[in-house]
């Protein structure tokens, strides 16, 4: 039952364009590594941080070299010690969270049998996931409403658009957020880690410079 409880998001049906106005400022720009974070039942997405544009909000002090994203069950993902009656709750169409740590360099990323896949994406395919991140925020005048400090150095938890269900997992919500980039990657089915590994498996890396 634990491997239903890492998050949960609607896969998109589609994708929104960027603006003619990046396009013509992201061409002839090299391409970036963005990461899928993968730590036991749990996956999520590694961005550079410097290259990101709504999503910088968050790391108001420009101090971090990536940040790192999940979307969990608000109950459980943010208790410190969930117990049988959060997973159970789990289960069931809820609120929702977004997970976001602020990490200066990738030793901070590091977590307990921790692994990171780094793919290769265009200025076009990151503001896609800029975007479609910032869409899960809930906002108040404006600005993305803050829950509390995470368990990790430099993180924090922010309320969340969309409900959580034992359909949608943090690991449906990691392969949509490509899927919504452009990436050649389909969430339908995903619910566990493992089948993050093996759908992100094939997708290209950057050559190394």
């Amino acid at each position: 039952m634990l491997l239903l409880l890492s998050g949960c998001a609607e896969i998109p049906s589609a994708r929104m364009p960027p603006s003619r106005t990046f396009l013509a400022s992201a061409a002839g720009r090299a391409p970036l590594e963005i990461g899928v974070l993968v730590a036991g039942w749990h996956s999520g997405i590694v961005l550079p941080a410097r290259e990101l544009a709504a999503l910088s909000r968050l790391d108001p002090d420009r101090q971090a070299q990536y940040l790192s994203f999940g979307w969990g069950n608000r109950r459980f993902y943010m208790a410190a010690r969930p117990g049988p009656g959060d997973a159970v709750a789990a289960l069931f169409r809820s609120p929702s969270v977004l997970f976001v740590q602020a990490a200066p360099s990738l030793a901070d990323l590091s977590v307990a049998g921790a692994r990171i896949h780094w793919i290769c994406a265009d200025r076009s395919e990151l503001w896609r996931l800029d975007s479609y991140i910032g869409d899960s925020l809930t906002r108040t005048g404006g600005k993305a409403v803050t829950l509390g400090q995470g368990p990790l150095p430099h993180s924090r938890f922010y309320g969340s658009t969309g409900h959580y269900s034992a359909v949608h997992t943090c690991n449906t919500w990691t392969v949509a957020a490509l899927q919504y980039a452009g990436l050649p990657v389909k969430a339908a089915g995903v619910l566990f880690a493992s089948q993050v590994d093996r759908r992100v498996a094939g997708l290209r890396a950057c050559p190394a410079p």
